[in-house]
């Protein structure tokens, strides 16, 4: 193998290969449980009359080999996560969980008192398993949607579980993570499936939203820039439908 031995080369390589190892992380830390990592998220800063809404969504191994969570994320850096099937995975389980995340601190108000302005939230989630999209959609902060709750002061694992009657009052920021084999006629094997998080006013008008692909066969973050770096020296939502 050829060693590069032009230490700006060199530099400009690592400084590559550095930006596609960060990651994006949310704030507070990860609230849904201790030991859950910060990062790997794809985030997107929606911008409202009172102020900025940070949602985010990822998604994580589920089930390695012994069947355990790992905090291993496979993302390009952009917006795909990528998993391979493992032999720890259940029969009516999927490998990956998707990850997802709220704060509207910044807002100066509670995620309850923005629903009850009439402000909402959407989840999409897509159920065909082929390069094209099928949405199951909810508001992840309706009757019968669980959740973690907590404010920008809540530590690593420490936010408060509610699974029903929406938001608890005076949180700020929602997370959750939930498994394929949760979704109703989501398949479990492999497949490229779209999730997406959309943020709406009270005139129910999309104001901003962030998406990722899930796909299989995990592909090193860093590699495609690293092609790139040494072939230079020498990759639609559904509209919501209105309340």
């Amino acid at each position: 193998m050829r060693v590069l031995k032009n230490s700006a080369v060199a530099a400009f390589v690592s400084v590559l290969l550095g930006t596609a190892a960060q990651a994006s992380s949310v704030a507070p830390d990860i609230i849904f449980g201790s030991g859950n990592a910060n990062g790997s998220f794809t985030v997107s800063n929606v911008t409202t009359a009172r102020g900025n809404v940070e949602i985010g969504l990822r998604a994580k191994l589920r089930y390695n080999d012994a069947g355990q969570p790992e905090n291993t994320f496979n993302w390009d850096g952009v917006d795909t996560y990528s998993f391979a099937p493992t032999a720890g995975t259940p029969a009516n389980r999927s490998v990956f969980n998707f990850e997802w995340h709220v704060n509207t601190e910044a807002t100066k108000r509670s995620i309850s008192q923005l629903i009850a302005s009439g402000a909402s939230a959407l989840l999409e989630v897509d159920i065909d398993p082929t390069a094209g999209t099928n949405f199951l959609s909810y508001d992840p902060f309706a009757f019968g949607a669980d959740a973690y709750y907590g404010t920008n002061a809540t530590p690593n694992g420490g936010g408060v579980y509610n699974w029903y009657m929406g938001a608890v009052p005076g949180a700020t920021v929602a997370q959750n993570s939930v498994n394929y084999g949760f979704i109703p006629g989501a398949p479990l094997g492999l497949g490229i499936y779209d999730i997406k998080l959309s943020i709406f006013n009270t005139q129910n008008q999309l104001l901003g939203s962030t998406a990722i692909k899930v796909t299989p066969v995990p592909v090193p973050a860093a590699l495609p820039l690293l092609v790139f770096a040494l072939g230079g020296l020498g990759f639609a939502g559904r509209r919501r439908k209105a309340a």
